[in-house]
């Protein structure tokens, strides 16, 4: 279940890091608040970077006990 979550969550970084990069390359600076598209698209590039290194934890903790998995 918690390896679900940590999709759901990786999916959603994703998209919002990619919105923010997109608002970046597409839109006028000087006319939008371009502040929120560096802090969609840095925030989702490191909370993306977050849930892959706490995924790889978790698998690396079901490999040394077995005992663990359903």
């Amino acid at each position: 279940m918690n390896k679900i979550r940590i999709g759901v969550g990786l999916i959603g970084n994703l998209i919002v890091c990619f919105w923010g990069v997109n608002r970046l390359l597409t839109g006028d600076p000087v006319l939008n608040h371009s502040i929120f598209s560096y802090l969609f698209a840095i925030g989702g590039f490191i909370s993306f970077i977050a849930l892959i290194m706490e995924l790889r934890k978790k698998e690396r903790a079901n490999n040394e006990n077995p005992s663990n998995n359903p």
